[in-house]
């Protein structure tokens, strides 16, 4: 697992090698206080297949992260069926995607929207 910070965004990209699930989200977890108030992106994009079970674990995390910090939480997955995400999680293809999406959900917090 790598951690990136670019500006206020900090970029979590799982490696082939990491173990996906519970163990990686507690990772993210232990070193959240480091980055809490940047928006978050979590590349899961290496894993092949990426499951719903692996995005579901991300649902208690992203949520309190965009309620307590009032910034943005999103996970990169590459392909996958839309039907089987849960709800209130922001789910995107690439990471160009992600990024995309985080400058458009700054602009609508700095419009107030």
């Amino acid at each position: 697992m790598t951690f990136e910070s670019k500006e206020n965004t900090t970029i979590i990209t799982c490696k082939d090698s990491d173990i996906i699930g519970r163990p990686f989200r507690d990772e993210i977890k232990r070193k959240y206080k480091s980055f809490s108030s940047h928006n978050i992106v979590v590349d899961l994009s290496l894993i092949k297949p990426v499951l719903s079970k692996h995005i579901k674990d991300f649902i208690e995390l992203a949520g309190h992260h965009k309620n307590l910090n009032n910034k943005s939480f999103v996970i990169v997955t590459g392909p996958i069926s839309l039907k089987r995400l849960p709800e209130g999680l922001t789910v995107v293809p690439t990471l160009h995607e992600a990024l995309d999406t985080v400058e458009i959900e700054e602009i609508e917090r700095d419009l107030g929207i």
